[in-house]
């Protein structure tokens, strides 16, 4: 036992959307401040909200369809189903789902594709098209990122970590919209790398080694984000969260 009070994701989630009262938020982020791991929970919580804002805003300004709400307060009859239909709908079910997976396994992965593309800017033989030395407030270069992503993103404050933004290599594309590599360093010049690129895939999250590094894949519906460096799993974790959550805020 450590002695520290058991946090659950009730009270995570009742902080990050600000429905505790100002004195429980008070002693509740005194907490976060002295702990790490807790402060690397609610910063992936905080990460997956924006991930979800930046997936589903586009539908927020829709207005509801007249045909969905007159289904809602249609009253549905029960249907009667036997324990032999149900057997035989579930047995098709299982079969279908085996040969949906058996096709996607059968796919070459479009994720590995772009994981290869950061390690290859990483490693620098990807050609990149210009090469910014970067100098003083991050804030300025705001702009250069979202005009090679084609995304309105931002450049992420590592400090808290102890990586300083160095430089900024840009990738052609097509469409307008291209790739960018932001290249981090840590007091002992240790290098940290995001790889950004409009994704257009399925939301996915996966953490693994390649290439003796920690590689870290976030991808939402819009944009694939690859960051890679020298660092451990926990570390990793809270680098992602910090610079997943920092695109967007």
């Amino acid at each position: 036992m450590n002695g520290k009070p058991e946090t659950s994701d009730v009270e995570l989630h009742a902080y990050v959307d600000g429905a505790l009262d100002a004195e429980c938020a008070q002693a509740f982020a005194a907490r976060i401040e002295a702990d790490p791991v807790l402060a690397a929970r609610v910063a992936a919580y905080r990460a997956d909200m924006a991930m979800l804002k930046r997936v589903y805003a586009p539908l927020g300004g829709r207005p509801i369809p007249r045909e969905w709400i007159a289904l809602a307060h249609r009253p549905v009859a029960r249907p009667w189903v036997s324990w032999r239909m149900a057997g035989a709908i579930a047995a098709v079910i299982v079969v279908a789902l085996a040969g949906v997976l058996a096709y996607r396994q059968a796919q070459p992965s479009r994720a590995e594709g772009i994981v290869q593309m950061a390690l290859d800017a990483r490693a620098n033989t990807a050609g990149a098209q210009k090469i910014i030395a970067v100098a003083g407030n991050d804030r300025q270069y705001d702009a250069v990122l979202s005009a090679a992503v084609a995304l309105p993103v931002k450049v992420p404050d590592l400090r808290r970590m102890g990586y300083q933004l160095a430089a900024i290599r840009l990738y052609p594309g097509s469409a307008g919209a291209g790739a960018a590599e932001l290249l981090y360093r840590d007091a002992k010049a240790r290098l940290f790398t995001l790889y950004l690129r409009r994704s257009g895939d399925e939301a996915r999250f996966d953490q693994f080694e390649r290439d003796g590094l920690r590689v870290c894949l976030w991808q939402d519906g819009e944009l694939s984000t690859v960051m890679a460096g020298n660092v451990s799993t926990a570390a990793m974790q809270r680098l992602a969260s910090l610079a997943y959550t920092g695109l967007t805020i």
